[in-house]
Formats: C-alpha cells, structure tokens, sequence
C-alpha cells in the first residue's frame, strides 16, 4: 500500500466518506409490467433489492437479493439500467443500482416471498404511480423507459441529472 502524501494511509481511509451500496432488480413482463413488493413492516411497495454485503459488489448483490425475496433467478449478465446518487434518510451518502431483471410470465411465474414481505403484484409504471412515493415513481417510469430500449441513466435524487437545477 502506498502512503498518502499528509496521511498514513489508516488514517486517510478512516477520513473517506461511507456510503450505503444498494441494488436491485427490475422484474418485468412482455407487456411492460413491472413487479413491486408489498413490505411486511410498513404499508410500502418495493422493489426486491437491499443492501450490500461486505465482498460483494452491486451486481451480486442484485442477484442474491432477487433470489432471497422472490425465489426467482436473474439473467446471465448483468444489464444496468439506472445508477442513482441520493441520501438515504438517515442522511448518509447512497448508491442505489438497478439492473433488468428476469423477464416473466405473470399468470405463471412461481414467487416465493421472504418473510420481509406479503405480496407481490406486476403494474406499469404508469399504474404503480399513485401507489408510490413521487421519487420512487420517477425511478420506475425511467427505468421502464430505459427497459423498452433507452440508454442507462445516472440519476440524482431519482431524477435525470439535466431536470435538476
């Protein structure tokens, strides 16, 4: 290891800001629909992801929680779809992925929830809206559009980056 120039590096890393690595993944059909979870602790909706484990990185992290919440299993390759740079609302820096996840039947896929959760339903993002908070609503509006065929977005806040002024 090298030495930082003011620093012992010990101390140099101890200086860095942490930050909470999330991801998740985006469940889909053929007709755009997109699958949410109902939470078992609070009346909320989410996305089947959480956050990262020590080794890990974002990608495993995606595919472990897929499985872990839903029983399902994620594409071969990873797809990133948005990349969001928030606070989390303890106030510590957050990185939340989201990469495509398994595309699915919905009057046949098998889901096997966890205990985090008692529910499971596939909407639009359209249809998801009114269910949701506004910045969770605009992650998945972008993200479905970044599924029918748009580039990967970075994101702040939920939000595109140019809308943020």
């Amino acid at each position: 290891m090298t030495k930082h120039p003011q620093f012992p590096r010990a101390e140099w890393l101890a200086r860095r800001t942490r930050i909470l690595g999330c991801a998740a993944s985006l469940i889909h059909d053929d007709e755009q629909r997109l699958m949410l979870l109902h939470t078992t602790w609070t009346d909320a909706w989410q996305l089947p992801g959480g956050g990262h484990d020590e080794g890990e990185d974002l990608w495993q992290t995606a595919v472990r929680e897929t499985y872990e919440e839903t029983g399902l299993t994620m594409p071969d390759h990873p797809e990133l779809l948005t990349v969001d740079w928030g606070l989390h609302p303890e106030g510590i820096p957050e990185i939340f992925t989201l990469f495509k996840g398994p595309l699915v039947d919905a009057s046949t896929v098998e889901v096997k929830l966890s205990d985090e959760h008692d529910d499971w339903r596939m909407l639009t993002a359209e249809e998801w809206a009114p269910l949701v908070p506004p910045q969770q609503a605009r992650a998945l509006a972008i993200a479905a559009d970044v599924l029918r065929g748009g580039r990967c977005r970075y994101l702040r806040e939920a939000g595109h980056l140019a809308d943020i002024r």
